[in-house]
C-alpha cells in the first residue's frame, strides 16, 4: 500500500552518499510511494510524487557554524509542520545528523524512523584531529540521533562500533544494509598482453581518512617508468599532496585527475589502490568489483567484509605495499588476473536487489541482514 514518507538533507553533493540517498528516494517513488523532503537546495529528482520543501537559507552559504546552528534549531519545526500537514507515515534519514532533526516529529506523531548509517563520523573526526569538546558534542548528538530508531549500517563493524559507544541511547532494532555491487557497470575488457606503465588509481575524497599520503610514500620508492598513480577526487588535503609530489619529484608518476564521472575511471586503470584508515562501504571498491578491476586495499574491518584476505595489506607496512606492487609490475598479467578471480567469489553476497531492500527497511520495517 502506498505510503507518505518524510526525509531531509541539507543539499545535493557529489559522491556516494547522495548517490545512495537519491537512489533510495527513487526506489520509493518507483513503487508508488510519496516522498517529502526538506533541504536548502532541491534534489535532482523529477517525479510528481516527490515534493521539495525549501529551508529558507541562502544557497551559497550552507557551511560554517552559523548555518548549522540555525539549521539544527529550525529544521525540526519545519519537519513537524510537514509531517502533520501531509499526514506522513514513515520517516527515514541518511546519517544521525538528520535522524536527530526528525526525532521531534517521530515523538509527536509516534512514527517509525529508519536511520541508515553510511560511515563513522566520530572516527573521521578523530583521524582529522578535531577537538575533544567537538567530539564529545558529536557523541551526544549521535546518541540522541539513534535513540528509538530502526538503525541500519553499511557494515557489521560500523554497527558494532556505534553500539559500543552508547549505553543509554539505543536503537530499537539494528541491521545491516550493505551497498550492492552496481549492475549498471559493464566488465572492462583488458588485453591479454600488458603494456607498461601499470596504471593504478586511488578514488575518493582527498583527505586524511583516505590516506593518499601513504601511497605517495610508497610510490616515491618505486622504479620510475613502470607504474603510474592517478588520484581521482578533490578535497582538503589536495594542496598538501600536490606540494609533496613536487617536493619528492614524482610528478611524472602521480597525476591528479580531479572529479570525473565514475564510469570514465575503470577503462583507464589496471588496478585500484585503497589505503583508507576507515570506510563506510567504499563505492569505489564496489564499482571496481562490478567492472572486474583488481583491488588492493588496507586491512581494515570494512574492507574485510568485501574483499578476500589476499587483497588486503597492513597500513603500517609501506614495504609490504611496495613489494606487492613490484610483484605485480614483474608479472602483471598473472598477478592481476589472480586478484580479479579471487575477488569475483568474495563479492557474491553483494549482488542483490538493493532498491527493493531499502524500501522494505523504510516502509515494512523488514530487516536486511540482522546485526
Amino acid at each position: 500500500m502506498p505510503s507518505c514518507i518524510l526525509t531531509c538533507y541539507y543539499r545535493p553533493k557529489p559522491g556516494g552518499f547522495c548517490k545512495r540517498l537519491f537512489r533510495g528516494i527513487n526506489a520509493l517513488l518507483d513503487r508508488g510511494h510519496t516522498v517529502h523532503y526538506l533541504a536548502v537546495v532541491s534534489f535532482p529528482i523529477e517525479h510528481p510524487n516527490c515534493h521539495f520543501h525549501r529551508f529558507p537559507w541562502p544557497e551559497t552559504k550552507t557551511s560554517g557554524y552559523v548555518f548549522w546552528a540555525v539549521f539544527h534549531l529550525i529544521a525540526p519545526l519545519f519537519l513537524i509542520f510537514i509531517g502533520v500537514k501531509y499526514r506522513v507515515k514513515h520517516l527515514f534519514a541518511f546519517g544521525y545528523t538528520y535522524s536527530l532533526l526528525l526525532q521531534p516529529v517521530r515523538l509527536i506523531k509516534d512514527l517509525p524512523l529508519t536511520l541508515f548509517l553510511r560511515g563513522d563520523t566520530l572516527k573521521k573526526y578523530q583521524t582529522t584531529g578535531k577537538s575533544r569538546s567537538l567530539i564529545r558534542l558529536e557523541l551526544f548528538f549521535e546518541g540522541v540521533g539513534i535513540a528509538g530508531t530502526v538503525m541500519y549500517g553499511v557494515s557489521k563493524s560500523l554497527i558494532n562500533r556505534i553500539n559500543d559507544r552508547h549505553l543509554f541511547f539505543r536503537a530499537t532494532k539494528c541491521g545491516i544494509l550493505r551497498n550492492d555491487i552496481p549492475s549498471c557497470y559493464t566488465v572492462v575488457y583488458r588485453n591479454a598482453s600488458f603494456h607498461f606503465p601499470l596504471r593504478t588509481a586511488c578514488v575518493g575524497m582527498i583527505d586524511p581518512g583516505k590516506n593518499q599520503c601513504f601511497l605517495l610514500n610508497v610510490f616515491k620508492k618505486m622504479r620510475a617508468g613502470q607504474i603510474l598513480l592517478y588520484l581521482y577526487g578533490t578535497g582538503p588535503d589536495e594542496k598538501i599532496l600536490r606540494d609533496l609530489v613536487e617536493q619528492e619529484n614524482i610528478s611524472n608518476r602521480v597525476l591528479f585527475k580531479g572529479w570525473v564521472q565514475s564510469e570514465q575511471i575503470w577503462p583507464e586503470i589496471d588496478l585500484l589502490l585503497m589505503p583508507s584508515l576507515h570506510e563506510g562501504a567504499p563505492n569505489a571498491v564496489l564499482e571496481a568489483l562490478a567492472t572486474e578491476t583488481p583491488v588492493i586495499a588496507s586491512d581494515i574491518p570494512e574492507h574485510r567484509e568485501i574483499l578476500p584476505q589476499a587483497s588486503l595489506l597492513p597500513l603500517s607496512d609501506e614495504k609490504a605495499w611496495k613489494e606487492k606492487l613490484e610483484a605485480i609490475v614483474d608479472n602483471p598479467e598473472s598477478q592481476l588476473h589472480q586478484i580479479a578471480e579471487e575477488q569475483k567469489f568474495a563479492g557474491k553476497h553483494l549482488r542483490f536487489d538493493w532498491d527493493n531492500t531499502i524500501v522494505r527497511c523504510i516502509v515494512d520495517a523488514s530487516p536486511a541482514d540482522p546485526a
